[in-house]
Parts: structure tokens; C-alpha cells; sequence
């Protein structure tokens, strides 16, 4: 049973860690730690040190739907990159990332269901205490880390 767990542990770190930073190539890219952080704080809109999963999706329900230009609730890799500038590599590669991982029928779209859990994931991985509440501490470690442990 430890191992599924352990197994199941890495796997989520190494979601995350793909998902919100991975060593960019860039001299002024944006650290993982950066990112992470950066990325927590958006999320963590009310300012009290912790999202919850319901706060994950309500902003990137928000955001899904501002970005979804076409309004047939699918976004598209282009949909969900526009407004990078090309020269942020960095950046396009990891919103790239995030968009391969959440697409779970690797179909080139994602739809509002398919970003609802990948957020969901986010949330189990990075909250390792499993207090539903995730801290910035826990968010970090697990987005650079490779581990939620």
C-alpha cells in the first residue's frame, strides 16, 4: 500500500513540477521558486496564506473562460498561449506544459471538466499536509521540488 502511495506521491510532484517550472533556458528567466510563487499569489486572492481547491477553480474557471476567444468552451494550445510575447520562451514553454498535462484526452483541447481536475491534481499534490488549505510553502516545494512530500 506504501508503495501505490509513495508512487502515486512522486508521480503528483513530477506533475507539478512539469507543470509550473521546469529549468528554463533563458539568462533572465523566472526561477521555478519565482513562478510558484508568483503563480500562489494569484491564487491566493483573499490573501489569508492558503487556497483552497474551490478557489483554484473558481479563478481558472474565470480564466478559462475569458481565454476560450472562440466561445465553443474548448480552448485551444493557441487559445491558452495567446498574449505570451515570443521572446518569453520560458514562459510559452511552460504554459505549453500545463496545457499537455490538463489535456487527459490528449484530443489538442481542453475543456472546463479537464482544467477543473487538472487543478484538482494540483491541489492533492501540492497540499501535503491534506488540510484542503494549500500554503505558499507547500506550494512551492511541491512546484519545485519534483516531490509533494
Amino acid at each position: 500500500m506504501d508503495f501505490f502511495r509513495n508512487t502515486g506521491r512522486l508521480f503528483a510532484g513530477l506533475l507539478l513540477t512539469i507543470a509550473f517550472g521546469l529549468p528554463a533556458v533563458a539568462q533572465e528567466a523566472e526561477s521555478d521558486a519565482e513562478s510558484a510563487a508568483r503563480y500562489f499569489n494569484r491564487l491566493d486572492q483573499k490573501k489569508q496564506g492558503f487556497f483552497t481547491l474551490a478557489d483554484m477553480q473558481r479563478i481558472e474557471a474565470k480564466t478559462f473562460n475569458r481565454t476560450d476567444d472562440d466561445k465553443d468552451g474548448l480552448l485551444t494550445l493557441s487559445e491558452f498561449n495567446f498574449g505570451i510575447p515570443d521572446e518569453e520562451r520560458d514562459v510559452i514553454e511552460r504554459f505549453t506544459r500545463r496545457f499537455r498535462l490538463a489535456d487527459a484526452d490528449s484530443d489538442g483541447r481542453i475543456t472546463l471538466d479537464e482544467y477543473m481536475a487538472f487543478c484538482a491534481k494540483v491541489v492533492t499534490t501540492a497540499d501535503t499536509n491534506q488540510d484542503g488549505m494549500v500554503t505558499e510553502e507547500e506550494f512551492v516545494a511541491a512546484a519545485g521540488s519534483g516531490s509533494a512530500e
